[in-house]
């Protein structure tokens, strides 16, 4: 299991425990990470998202 798995996925743990990570610094590629990135821009464009208005962010 990698660090990220079990600190959470967030821009910032990205940067701190996936640049100590052998795999990704010698291929630039993990299948996880790419899992866990194609899911947060699936949330971001669901519904619950697209129905906000201004208002709702207090503005």
């Amino acid at each position: 299991m990698c660090v990220i798995e079990t600190m959470g996925y967030s821009k910032e743990n990205k940067l701190m425990y996936c640049s100590g990570c052998i795999i990704y610094r010698k291929t630039g590629k993990c299948e996880y990470l790419r899992y866990l990135e194609s899911k947060v821009a699936v949330d971001l464009a669901s519904d619950s998202v697209q129905e906000m208005s201004a208002t709702d962010c207090g503005l």
